[in-house]
């Protein structure tokens, strides 16, 4: 076993007995880095003298995560919960979702935002950040510790991040009272498989399954225990529709490893990300009246919009949650007089193409597929 488990786990322990009374909450992926983390946690606590009644560990569904990641997670969430249950360790688990204006396609669809960018990534706060800062605030920021699986060595803008926030096992980030915990900090890659490996709970994590998807993700065969073979590199995994990123290469190496049912969602954000920079898809104007690409004109977040139904009907999966495509209309309606005031369309009537849109979904509903 690494020499840096053992110090962690200790470390770790002393945490939780100085603040039994604080409210912990454990943030999942179900990645290595988060696995890791949640074994070491759970190996501390079990030594632990005096242990906090109120543990939560929360997963952040954006609705958009890449699909073969989210079964997985989802499915090893239950058996977790069962686990805890029958181990009697006051672990709640628990799915945190940004609410329908915020979600992915009610901003892109609806409001017409382009897909992210470097310079405009606006999903991170909605999709992620707010979800999890509401959460933490039904406990009250002052009671909770957040305990995250970042590593300095995971990256150079990961470590700068660390160091900008106290570059200790304790972080202060932004506004939040809250304080933030990170066990696995001096991690390596070598040190993160170990522990995902080696620890005993949750029994119900896979970690044979946890290295295949790596393995699928970046080409590399885990080597636990070799030196000179670090284990499973920098395969990362998010959601299907980033175009942060020029090439999903993760989701292209695992179409190739065999997962072809991520191909129909891995040309769709190809496709989004080359349509995000048509001018002839985009508003003339922004919303606050400078003269560069704005919002995508309602014809284009139609034809957007057109094409989710399809990936729906070819992949078996609901994307749009309840209420969302209603939202999209509602964001739309407020759209058309600005649009006819640019010239880009002569008043027509929304009820109609509402209309004509709902039967075209509801002729293409998906048996949705479940975890």
């Amino acid at each position: 076993m690494s020499d840096q488990i053992l110090p962690a786990i200790q470390r770790t322990k002393s945490a939780i007995e100085e603040y039994p009374d604080k409210n912990w909450i454990i943030a999942y992926s179900g990645g290595k880095d988060s696995t890791a983390t949640l074994k070491v946690f759970l190996a501390a606590l079990k030594k632990a003298d005096r242990k906090p009644s109120g543990i939560s560990l929360i997963y952040c569904d954006t609705g958009v995560e890449n699909p073969v990641i989210d079964l997985y997670v989802k499915r090893t969430l239950k058996n977790i919960r069962r686990e805890a249950e029958d181990a009697m360790i006051p672990l709640s688990v628990d799915i945190l979702n940004a609410p329908v204006q915020d979600r992915f396609f009610a901003k892109v669809v609806g409001r017409g935002y382009p897909t992210p960018t470097n310079s405009f990534r606006w999903c991170t706060k909605a999709l992620r950040i707010n979800p999890v800062t509401k959460y933490m605030r039904s406990f009250g920021s002052d009671d909770t510790i957040v305990v995250l699986g970042s590593r300095r060595d995971e990256s150079q803008q990961r470590k700068r991040s660390i160091q900008k926030n106290g570059d200790d096992y304790w972080q202060k980030q932004g506004g939040s009272s809250a304080k933030i915990y990170l066990p696995i900090l001096d991690f390596s890659i070598s040190d993160v498989w170990d522990a995902v490996f080696c620890l005993g709970m949750p029994t119900s994590i896979d970690a044979r399954e946890i290295e295949d998807i790596y393995r699928d993700a970046s080409g590399e065969c885990p080597v636990l225990r070799s030196p000179n073979s670090p284990p499973c590199g920098s395969g990362r995994f998010g959601c299907w529709t980033c175009t942060v990123v020029r090439k999903d290469h993760s989701a292209t190496k695992m179409v190739d490893a065999g997962h072809s049912e991520l191909q129909p969602f891995l040309e769709f954000r190809n496709w989004l990300a080359e349509v995000r920079n048509d001018e002839k898809r985009r508003w003339p104007v922004r919303r606050n009246g400078v003269e560069r690409p704005g919002p995508f004109s309602i014809a284009a977040r139609e034809e957007i919009l057109l094409g989710l139904f399809h990936l729906e009907r070819t992949t078996g999966t609901e994307i749009l949650a309840e209420g969302e495509l209603e939202h999209i209309f509602m964001l739309w309606e407020r759209d058309y007089d600005i649009e006819h005031e640019l010239g880009l369309r002569s008043k027509t009537c929304p009820v109609s193409q509402r209309q004509r849109i709902q039967s075209q979904r509801t002729r293409s509903m998906p048996t949705p597929v479940s975890a």
